[in-house]
């Protein structure tokens, strides 16, 4: 039996609430850590499981040195099936009554239908008076109906209200009717939304790096691999100032992974930008946001043609 099955409250109140009839609870992975200071504890709560056409269910909780806390809550769809990720996080420093939101239905596949999303949307974007995000790294995976507050004052139990709304078009209008895809490029696009959208979090939440100083580096590893063991090839981030940026197109929303840029780097300087441009081209074309390995080897026919 699960902790959460003694501690639904909240935001995790809301999803158990709509889709717990949906979830394999028999079927599911757990972590726990904490670490107390001075009487202060620094911990993390999180719950992973799956669904029909849902690979992954991350629902978190979490509190740091007692000055910040919140909710996380993702879905990450099995690539097989043409369903958006549905993404919330709630949080914040109590004292100073300053909260960071997030509550988005993110694109999969390019030609994704908001219809249904929009006039909720705008009635909640209007009633809790928020602006577009100026986030680059947050609007890089958003859909244009992203419901984001930059640190600032909020309603809560309005923006709940909207998780609330959100989360029920994402189950009856994307979820349910969600159907398996029946040809290799609707799948690889799905599948390279997936990896972007974990990779653009680990690189820029700064969670990893508060766990790792509180926890040391085995711990934050394995909370770090629970969220991302179906996409081994993405790297825990880095926050040495060690490793290499990896490269991004703003103007095209591409990002690189950082073993397709060292195979760029292997090729005589002459040819680098030609081959970045052809490989960018090609990624546009095909509605891919990140370039990994296997899309670089992919494409890399057509770099000279």
């Amino acid at each position: 039996m699960h902790h959460l099955e003694f501690n639904k409250t909240g935001p995790l109140q809301i999803f158990y609430d709509l889709f717990e009839e949906h979830m394999s609870l028999d079927d599911n992975y757990q972590f726990y850590s904490n670490s107390k200071k001075a009487g202060i504890n620094t911990f993390l709560s999180s719950d992973i499981f799956s669904a029909e056409k849902v690979s992954t269910i991350i629902l978190e909780e979490y509190s740091i040195r007692g000055k910040l806390g919140g909710n996380v809550m993702l879905t990450f769809p099995d690539p097989e099936y043409d369903v958006p990720i549905f993404a919330f996080q709630l949080g914040g420093n109590a004292t100073k009554s300053k909260s960071f939101a997030l509550l988005d239905i993110s694109p999969t596949l390019p030609d994704l239908d908001y219809e249904p999303l929009i006039p909720v949307f705008e009635k909640y974007r209007k009633l809790l008076d928020l602006p577009r995000s100026k986030i680059n790294w947050v609007n890089s995976t958003s859909s244009p109906y992203l419901l984001l507050c930059q640190y600032d004052t909020l309603d809560i139990k309005l923006f709940l209200e909207a998780t609330r709304e959100y989360l029920k078009v994402w189950i009856e209008h994307y979820y349910k009717p969600g159907k398996k895809l029946t040809n290799e490029k609707a799948f690889e696009n799905v599948n390279n939304a997936i990896i972007k959208y974990k990779r653009v979090l680990h690189d820029n939440d700064p969670a990893y790096g508060i766990f790792h100083k509180e926890w040391g580096e085995p711990v934050a590893d394995a909370f770090f691999y629970i969220e991302t063991r179906n996409h081994p090839s993405i790297p825990p981030p880095d926050h040495s100032g060690k490793t290499k940026k990896a490269w991004e197109n703003k103007s095209l929303n591409i990002l690189w992974e950082i073993q397709a840029q060292e195979r760029v780097l292997q090729a005589p300087e002459q040819v680098q930008k030609r081959i970045i441009d052809t490989i960018e081209a090609k990624a546009s074309d095909d509605n891919m946001g990140i370039i990994t390995l296997e899309l670089f080897d992919k494409y890399k026919e057509a770099i000279f043609v």
